[in-house]
């Protein structure tokens, strides 16, 4: 006997055996068990997703000679003969073929007739949306209103090619694409019956290259068994479908997390020694930023490798490293030289890091986050070119492995935006702990404002580039270490004296601090209500919490650690008016200028002629004072 394809062996033949697609399955059950059948059917969707199925295995639950049923019997002679194809009740008509106008009337004329040996006769046109302007007219009629022993059953990749009027006629269902893990786990059972030998990796590969559709993956898998040997191994896979291998997408993401650019061409040079070519290699690389998104997400999603590069990104880096990828992608189709533009791509990753844009004569290494780097150190991050090269996990992307060791105890964790209470203490002091003095935060007063004015005398001065944020661990100074000297345009800062001054002290002491970006905005907007030697503790409002992580507290804390020169950890509290912020305080000062800067106005006396003399108005809406506050 001739070699069957497995897309024909292993054809559904009932909606049980079907493979998705159970919005429309359970739909027509429903109907042939409550006897509720349409005259008409439209089935809809990419190509291989299963219409012309669904229409076979409908016409058999028709006509089973056990009666109209959603489970047919399939061993009676009507539900054999439908199987092989030659039910003459089943007329199965290929619109691409029969486009005229004459096909459709001769097809229609023996619509009258009953049927010669089922229950019903039943019209499969397959690509209906070929048919001619006048091949929808002549059928319009009689799909509206068939004798009642015949059922219209439609398939089409693109329905916006039917008129309105035919479907208006229909009972429209839409087949959905396959997702890859669905189609993967098809492939495994099927394997599993034919006895061959496979790597579960290779059969997410031929899900995702079947795009899906489950008769491509059958197809390809068809394939592959041939080129394999009857052995369907990760690496054969990839060859035959030239696909990129992962670990070399891996080897230039740890290039990427090093932050080196000469890093990163070196790797994409050593990868491209085994890359079918630019494009498959970026689209690889779109594909393995999206799971480690996922990975930050959600950990133990993915194995231990992803896992691990997880970690050394930030949040921030993934993001940009995708949106990169994703608009440099077209200018990858665009450009002259493949090689020269997916090289200016990575480079544009590594030079525009969430910091900004390095300046000359600045290293990358020294701009790049404290998540990036690397350590084998116990607690720190893991040696990612180690991983790489050590043996892969047992785990795969459609068996996520176990969740690895709970990282070191991090200084502070927030809670979720939605569990904001009145007060919420995210890392709660010990009883010991006591604030120095009382945690009654200190109105926005006037006061206050004017004791910030101090605060904008520096603020104007220039400010000596503060060094790199150290880690906690890093700040710890050693035992013949010296204090960091005070930049030299910045009087030294003393410590508060009182209460009231503390407020003050915290918002000077954030112009010394080398930190930007989000980080700024968390620490401008909380209250300093505790001090210890190694604990801070700061009040925000539920407002703010989305801006507050674990990531930017961390570097909160080593900036403060690298300014005191002793490890300092930071931990918050929300409250709903936490007090005298710094940019409340600026605001403040702020409103005062611009009172100031009216009231001068109004008493300037050419303002004052002009008013008098042209019956004009001070537009106050445009007035700026000369001062301003950070």
């Amino acid at each position: 006997m001739s070699y069957q394809v497995l897309a024909r062996k292993y054809r559904p033949r009932t909606f049980d055996e079907l493979v998705g697609q159970e919005h429309v399955s359970r739909a027509l059950m429903h109907a042939l068990d409550q006897d509720r059948l349409h005259h008409a059917y439209l089935f809809t969707g990419t190509r291989g997703v299963g219409k012309t199925t669904i229409a076979r295995i409908l016409s058999r639950c028709l006509n089973c000679e056990q009666g109209v049923s959603a489970r047919p019997c399939g061993v009676c002679p009507t539900c054999q003969e439908i199987t092989d194809g030659r039910f003459v009740d089943l007329i199965e008509v290929d619109a691409a073929s029969r486009t005229k106008v004459e096909d459709t009337r001769e097809l229609l004329d023996n619509v009258q007739y009953a049927p010669t040996r089922g229950r019903y006769k039943v019209y499969l046109i397959d690509e209906v949306h070929m048919l001619s302007a006048h091949s929808f007219n002549a059928l319009l009629k009689t799909l509206e209103e068939p004798p009642p022993h015949v059922k219209f059953l439609l398939a089409t990749t693109d329905p916006q090619k039917l008129p309105v009027t035919v479907l208006s006629r229909c009972l429209q269902f839409s087949l959905k694409a396959l997702p890859a893990e669905q189609i993967a786990g098809h492939l495994k059972a099927l394997l599993d019956k034919e006895m061959i030998r496979y790597e579960e990796p290779a059969l997410l590969s031929l899900g995702k290259a079947a795009q899906g559709s489950m008769r491509d993956a059958l197809s390809l898998t068809d394939q592959a068994i041939a080129f394999g040997s009857e052995q369907l191994s990760s690496e054969a896979v990839n060859a035959m479908l030239g696909t990129v291998d992962r670990n070399h997408v891996l080897t230039l993401l740890v290039a990427l997390a090093e932050q080196e650019p000469g890093g990163v061409l070196q790797a994409l040079a050593t990868v491209s020694e085994h890359c079918p070519g630019e494009l498959a290699l970026l689209d690889e690389l779109i594909s393995q930023l999206h799971q480690l998104a996922v990975c930050q997400a959600v950990p133990g999603s993915y194995d231990e490798t992803q896992q691990q590069l997880a970690a050394a990104l930030t949040a921030e880096q993934i993001q940009l490293y995708y949106d990169v990828a994703l608009r440099g992608r077209r200018d990858l189709q665009d450009a002259p030289d493949s090689r020269a533009a997916l090289e200016m791509l990575l480079l544009r990753m590594v030079l525009f890091t969430p910091k900004g844009v390095l300046v000359q004569g600045d290293s990358p290494a020294a701009k790049k986050p404290e998540a990036a780097a690397p350590s084998a150190e116990p607690g720190g991050k893991p040696d990612l070119r180690a991983l790489l090269n050590s043996p892969p996990a047992a785990a795969s992307h459609s068996e996520p492995a176990a969740r690895p060791p709970e990282p070191a105890p991090a200084t502070v964790t927030s809670a979720p935006a939605q569990q904001a209470a009145p007060v919420e203490t995210l890392a709660p002091a010990s009883a010991d702990d006591a604030p120095p003095w009382d945690e009654t935060p200190v109105s926005a007063s006037p006061s206050a404002s004017a004791a910030l004015a101090q605060v904008e005398a520096h603020q104007a001065e220039p400010v000596a580039e503060a060094s790199p944020v150290a880690t906690p661990a890093q700040s710890e100074p050693g035992p013949d270490a010296e204090p960091a000297p005070e930049p030299e345009n910045l009087a030294p800062l003393a410590e508060p004296t009182s209460e009231a001054e503390v407020a003050t002290w915290w918002a000077a002491l954030l112009l010394r601090l080398d930190v930007d970006g989000t980080v700024r905005n968390i620490a401008r907007n909380a209250v300093l209500i505790s001090r210890e030697e190694s604990v801070w503790t700061l009040r925000i409002s539920p407002g703010h919490q989305v801006l507050v992580n674990k990531e930017r507290l961390e570097e909160l804390s080593g900036a403060l650690g690298n300014y005191f020169q002793r490890r300092i950890q930071v931990q918050v509290e929300f409250e709903q008016q936490p007090g005298a912020t710094p940019e409340v305080m600026a605001e403040a000062r702020r409103q005062e200028l611009l009172a100031q800067a009216k009231d001068t106005l109004h008493a300037d006396p050419v303002v004052q002629q002009l008013v008098t003399t042209f019956a004009g108005r001070l537009d106050e809406e445009s007035v700026t004072p000369k001062e301003t506050v950070e």
